[in-house]
């Protein structure tokens, strides 16, 4: 018997993860605080306790790993549906009516009946990095009577982000469903997942296409410790083709990407742009990268493509409202020079 939402297209990405609408929030007057350890740095956003703080501007929005992934994917040319649990809500419609916009599929996502759509409040400080004040919300409660396998079993690629609370228990079912059905999966863990470790991933790993995280947490999920010039980076590469990826992209912010895809290392630079708030950046490099593979790219080419869309992201406000086009991220490519 057909589920629901199932449905007889056949899709060039789906992507699964979280959703949520979004309050992006201007404090200049945030102090940012620097501890150095001898893993490095950690910094802490500062405000005054039992204060009333000032705010600079703000901007209600939608976001969420998927979303953002999405809206990349769909502007960028691929057929682009969306897998997030959402509320019988005003923000849940918003999240739709975003990612109909740009013409991605909003028909796979179900609704909860108990739990309203995710939240996010996102302080940005002058220097244009953010915390981020997260409630889950429905999107934790994505389960596997929630998958529609058959119209999943269709698509190219599958890109799986952030699967708060027991979603995360869907990982290794949506990994051994992509290598039946001969599917690309990307993956992009969440914090509390990359915590976990490697070895709670199993075999699930040898599933896995591509997967990006940021260095800090792909040293928390390695247990790979901070070093010298690229050495951290190389071994973390080494341990999870050990373990069966095929693609590894690691990110690191203004210093931009590095990717290995277990015969040669490839690294990109950022793009230098005025930074409005790093929200979303992530998810913009990762769904660039993506858009590029497909689009036929090199994996050179395509970490240069993912640094554009996500330089693009970073220069204005909101997770998702800097995304470029496949031929924007060709000519934004094209015509800026890479910091360094």
């Amino acid at each position: 018997m057909m589920h629901d939402r199932e449905t007889s297209e056949a899709f060039d990405i789906v992507t699964i993860g979280s959703a949520t609408e979004d309050v992006m929030i201007q404090c200049d007057s945030a102090q940012v605080i620097t501890l150095e350890s001898a893993n490095g740095a950690t910094c802490y956003m500062a405000l005054e306790y039992g204060g009333k703080i000032h705010v600079d501007g703000m901007l209600i929005t939608v976001g969420g790993g998927a979303i953002n992934t999405a809206i990349t994917c769909a502007m960028q040319g691929m057929k682009t549906a969306v897998l997030s649990k959402i509320g019988n809500d005003e923000p849940g419609e918003r999240v739709k009516r975003r990612l109909q916009e740009v013409g991605a599929y909003t028909g796979l996502m179900p609704h909860s009946e108990r739990s309203g759509t995710g939240y996010s409040t996102i302080i940005t400080t002058f220097t244009g990095e953010r915390t981020v004040l997260v409630h889950r919300g429905a999107s934790r409660e994505l389960c596997e009577a929630d998958m529609p396998w058959k119209a999943l079993e269709r698509a190219q690629w599958i890109y799986v982000g952030a699967l708060a609370g027991d979603s995360w228990r869907l990982y290794p079912l949506i990994a051994r469903f992509a290598e039946e059905h001969g599917i690309k999966l990307a993956l992009n863990l969440g914090t509390s997942q990359v915590a976990r470790g490697l070895d709670e991933y199993g075999d699930l790993l040898e599933c896995v296409h591509i997967v990006f995280q940021n260095i800090e947490e792909m040293r928390l999920l390695t247990r790979v410790e901070a070093r010298r010039g690229d050495r951290d980076e190389r071994e973390i590469c080494r341990l999870l083709h050990e373990r069966g990826v095929d693609i590894v992209v690691i990110t690191d912010g203004a210093r931009g990407a590095m990717a290995s895809d277990g015969r040669a290392f490839y690294t990109v630079p950022a793009f230098p742009v005025e930074a409005a708030s790093t929200i979303g950046a992530g998810d913009a490099f990762a769904a660039g990268c993506i858009a590029a593979l497909w689009h036929g790219r090199s994996i050179g080419e395509a970490l240069r493509l993912g640094a554009a869309n996500s330089a693009s992201v970073v220069s204005r406000p909101g997770a998702n409202a800097g995304i470029l086009t496949w031929d924007e991220a060709l000519q934004f490519a094209a015509s800026r020079s890479l910091r360094g």
